[in-house]
């Protein structure tokens, strides 16, 4: 009997030192890219590198990377992990690398005419600049001297997101000749089905870009 409980203190003392060594391995988070933020439990802790550190209370922490340019991760980290290395690598953010930021995305602008330009060949230019960029114009009422174009989707598997863009084009009154002009620029999950899940994104994608600046140079320019 003697001998039994002698072993079974053995035992548990063994099994404590393992716990114990497990707990205490010097492991560390290691992130691609080496300028991606980390953050432990919402809590900034360092770029690119953190050595990981448990209280006796806590048996996980939810760890967060991201960078610009990048698809932002999360995930849980053990206390027991015996990894020496845990690497997390982010995926580049397709959706960003093909669009800009713009203030102008979801809010109109305004583009005066040049007194040159009457209002049927404007019609006409704003016409053809939308078909450079756009399958259909969806609406073209010049009585009313409104215009809007059908919505184009693009799709950015590395980000899991689809991007919708729509151009809206209205002639301003008592103001000589002028028209006002809205790229709407929307965002929604892949997955979303229908309207739902879309919202505002205040960046437009890299084709449509040129259009504003088309648009002023052939309606305002000289």
């Amino acid at each position: 009997m003697k001998k039994l409980f002698i072993t079974l203190l053995t035992a548990v003392g063994v099994a404590s030192f393992v716990c114990d060594d497990i707990q205490a391995k010097p492991g560390k988070i290691v992130t691609t890219p080496e300028t991606a933020k980390i953050y432990i439990d919402g809590n900034y802790v360092g770029d690119g590198m953190y050595p990981i550190k448990f209280t006796k209370k806590e048996d996980f922490f939810m760890v967060k990377v991201e960078a610009p340019g990048y698809v932002s991760k999360q995930q849980k980290v053990y206390k027991y992990d015996t990894r020496k290395v845990i690497a997390i690598e982010l995926r580049e953010d397709d959706s960003v690398m093909g669009s800009v930021t713009t203030e102008l995305a979801n809010r109109y602008f305004t583009i005066q005419c040049r007194e040159s330009l009457d209002e049927d060949t404007a019609w006409k230019i704003l016409s053809s600049v939308l078909l450079n960029y756009f399958d259909e114009v969806k609406t073209a009422d010049k009585s009313s001297g409104f215009m809007n174009t059908a919505w184009s989707v693009a799709t950015f598997p590395m980000a899991e997101v689809k991007v919708r863009t729509m151009v809206q084009i209205k002639q301003v009154i008592n103001e000589g000749l002028a028209y006002q002009i809205k790229i709407s620029s929307e965002i929604a999950p892949l997955e979303s089905y229908g309207e739902r899940g879309f919202r505002q994104w205040p960046r437009v994608i890299k084709k449509y870009e040129p259009l504003i600046n088309e648009m002023q140079q052939r309606l305002g320019g000289k």
